[in-house]
């Protein structure tokens, strides 16, 4: 059997070969991230993270999601772990009905991430399951950017970020 072999990729400058691909910048982390949210905006009323709507949908049935970011003239929910979908604040609902666990999780993880500041010190799950600690320096809509303590800034996602415990004092 052949060994493998790898093969430089040719830019198409002269046969140059690629350079390696920058590690993500702020403004793309951001972006990721929903963009930065604005404090001024002023949701709707009830329409805070976390709170359980439902929309129509094409058939006239009607969803539940979870409500990640607010502003005036657009609401971005939440149907499960990984679909978002941006809707004006005139089509949901407040959900009266059953509300599927996967939901209420969500919902739990989006209303903490709604009482976070920039400035406080969180602690977030990194990609190995450890948690590390760190100062919220940019709210995004469905995140955060985290300055840790070694000066890098890191792109978190709501579900991944919690405020730091507090310690009482004797």
């Amino acid at each position: 059997m052949a060994k493998k072999v790898n093969l430089p990729l040719l830019d198409d400058r002269e046969g140059e070969p690629k350079k390696k691909a920058k590690k993500p910048s702020i403004d793309v982390a951001r972006t990721r991230l929903g963009g930065r949210s604005d404090a001024q905006e002023i949701a709707p009323p009830g329409f805070a993270p976390g709170v359980i709507v439902s929309f129509a949908l094409a058939s006239g049935r009607r969803r539940a999601a979870v409500i990640v970011y607010a502003g005036p003239t657009e609401v971005h929910v939440l149907l499960d772990g990984i679909r978002l979908r941006r809707l004006p604040p005139s089509e949901l609902r407040l959900h009266d009905g059953a509300t599927p666990e996967d939901l209420t999780k969500l919902a739990a993880d989006a209303r903490l991430f709604g009482l976070l500041c920039e400035g406080e010190s969180v602690r977030y799950a990194d990609d190995s399951g450890g948690l590390v600690d760190g100062k919220l320096v940019e709210k995004c809509r469905w995140g955060a950017l985290v300055l840790r303590d070694d000066g890098a800034v890191v792109a978190v996602g709501f579900r991944k970020l919690w405020p730091t415990p507090t310690t009482p004092s004797t």
